[in-house]
This record gives structure tokens, sequence and C-alpha cells, in this order.
């Protein structure tokens, strides 16, 4: 670990909050009203990420209802051709029970699924080096503790080990409210307020900045496309540094 990054934490679960009752909801509640009114994501940009980018063999960090992982298409072969269902890997990981449970059998006909209750800022993940072809973390790091983007090193540093050297790592994450280059309205300020208070175990982004986030891809991918979607940063990293 470079001098210059602080120790990594590490989350606790919130069982409660996933719950397969709450996840079942997950798609009307999350991605439909919050993207739209508050965060101001444009759904379909990010399900463009994972027509352009998703490989045979895929990771999803923090897999939710994994409502863009049953919309993306098959991917396709170097020739254009779509790989078949019994071709391809998919792996789930997430430190709560529930997401797993609940995305294992729906994702059952688009590949093989492994899950993996793991902690995404516990090193190592139960993957091996240069393993998969594409990683996904989609609204994850604003969920997990730490007092700024450098206190989650190990997202980046275990995304940049187990994906290959041709892969891609694609992902978002809401910033802080204080972020001057975010763009926030009413709703996203008293929401995040509202998330990040002490106990919650929701939002754990007070202190995110794109300047760090910028910084922590940098270190650990040679090409970062690093953009500012409403509160989101979202990015395109590829060449891991290992």
């Amino acid at each position: 670990m470079p001098e210059n990054t602080p120790r990594t934490t590490r989350s606790a679960p919130n069982p409660r909050l996933y719950s397969h009752r709450n996840l079942k909801r997950y798609g009307q509640v999350v991605v439909r009203w919050s993207h739209r009114l508050a965060w101001k994501v444009d759904n379909e940009k990010i399900l463009d990420l994972y027509a352009l980018y998703m490989a045979p063999t895929h990771l999803e960090v923090g897999p939710a209802d994994g409502h863009f992982l049953l919309r993306a298409p098959a991917p396709a072969t170097p020739a254009g051709e779509v790989v078949s269902a019994r071709l391809r890997q998919i792996h789930l990981m997430d430190l709560n029970p529930a997401p797993l449970d609940f995305c294992v059998p729906k994702l059952a006909e688009h590949g093989q699924v492994i899950a993996h209750e793991h902690d995404v800022l516990t090193a190592p993940w139960p993957l091996p080096n240069a393993s998969v072809g594409s990683v996904a973390m989609f609204h994850v790091l604003h969920c997990v503790p730490g007092q700024t983007m450098r206190h989650k090193a190990a997202a980046f540093s275990e995304a940049a080990r187990v994906l290959s050297d041709g892969g891609t790592f694609i992902g978002s994450t809401l910033l802080g409210t204080g972020d001057p280059h975010t763009s926030n309205n009413w709703l996203a300020r008293r929401l995040q307020d509202a998330y990040n208070k002490p106990g919650r175990n929701m939002f754990h982004n007070s202190g995110d900045r794109l300047v760090d986030l910028r910084a922590m891809l940098d270190l650990h991918f040679a090409r970062v496309d690093l953009t500012v979607m409403g509160s989101a940063g979202v990015w395109v990293a590829r060449e891991p540094r290992r």
C-alpha cells in the first residue's frame, strides 16, 4: 500500500436494509425514483456501459436486485458472436446475503452464477488474480465506511488485482454534497443528510470527493475515463496496475 494511502476500513452488514422485502421494491424506489428525481443518474447510460464492457467472465460488486445485469445484452466475442449462457460466468459479491440469494436464481439462465459473501473493503477478494474480464461496482462505495475515498482503497486495489489485463472496471458512486463538481438538488441534499446520519449504516460519503476518486482510480489503472452525472462520479477504467 502506498505511504500516503490511509488504512482501509471494514464494512458492517445491514440485513434490515438489504432484506428480501426491500430488494423486491429496489427497482422502483431506487433505480426509477431516486436515480431520476434525486441523483439525476441516467439509467440508460449506465446500461450502455454494461453493453459495451461486460465480459463473458464478470464480477458484479453489490448486485442489489440485479437490475442492470438482468437487462444487459449478452457479451460478444471479438468476432462479434454472442457468447452463450453456458460459456458465461457471473460472480456476485456482497457482504449481505439477501442480495446474493435474491439474484442467483434470477441470473441462472444468463450463465454460471457464483456467489461470494464478502466485504468489498476486505482484501483479498475471493477471486484469483486476473480472473475476470470485467468488474462492475455501481452505487456501492457511497454505502461503505470511510472518512474519504482514500479510506476505501481496497475496493480499487482488489478490482485491479482480479481484473484481466485487457479487462474493464466500470462503476459509479454518489459523491458528498460538498463536492463542487457535482450537481445536487434539494431532494438529493435532504436524502444524503438523512442517509449519512450516524448509526444508520446507509451512506458514508460525506467526505467523498471527485478529486480523491480520480486519484484512487489513477493509482490502480493506467487508463481512466471519469465523468460526473448529477450527484455521481461515473468511471470506465482499464489497464490495471499490479
